[in-house]
């Protein structure tokens, strides 16, 4: 059966007005994987056609979500990174991305460092989807040309993140239009 864009948006936002913690963002990632295997968006949004970097494709004006196309025509590694107060969902349309997910050792009151550590490593693999709620350290690494989705709470140009260094053990505030 076909899903659309609007028919997840309008599923994530039903999901969402249910229970807008944990376990609704879970609902809405199990939506997103039936969007990630309709072959009608991936042409569409993720299409061979489409050039590399990202697209925000919808912008919800109940719950401020955002559903952006990402398009990587190379290889790449990112450094750790959380989205601070904000939410995020990935889901991987073509291909997979090494995720790694990360814990914090220190307190956080020393400004400028952090003392993280892997938690764990995982593939997310096509058609899968993940939740990383607030503050959730994390990750990607991709080895291929990949298509993916991601769903964020907010919009994050306009919120505080944060990008880890942890062979320096540091820590750089990214703050709204940074």
């Amino acid at each position: 059966m076909v899903f659309t864009l609007e028919g997840f948006c309008s599923a994530a936002r039903s999901e969402l007005r249910r229970d807008s913690g944990a376990e609704g963002r879970e609902r809405v990632a199990r939506h997103l994987e039936r969007l990630l295997v309709d072959l009608n968006f991936v042409r569409d949004y993720l299409g061979p056609d489409k050039r590399s970097g990202v697209e925000t494709v919808y912008i919800d004006e109940e719950f401020g979500f955002r559903v952006m196309a990402h398009t990587n025509r190379s290889a790449s590694n990112n450094t750790p990174h959380c989205h601070g107060p904000s939410w995020v969902i990935y889901g991987m349309a073509m291909n997979f991305v090494e995720m790694t997910e990360w814990i914090r050792r220190d307190d956080g009151s020393k400004d400028g460092y952090a003392n993280i550590f892997v938690d764990r490593k995982y593939i997310l693999s096509e058609g899968e989807a993940r939740v990383y709620n607030e503050g959730v350290i994390h990750s990607l690494h991709r080895p291929l040309e990949t298509r993916l989705v991601r769903v964020t709470g907010c919009d994050l140009s306009k919120t505080v993140r944060y990008r880890y260094d942890p062979e320096n053990n540091a820590v750089k505030t990214l703050s709204a239009d940074n």
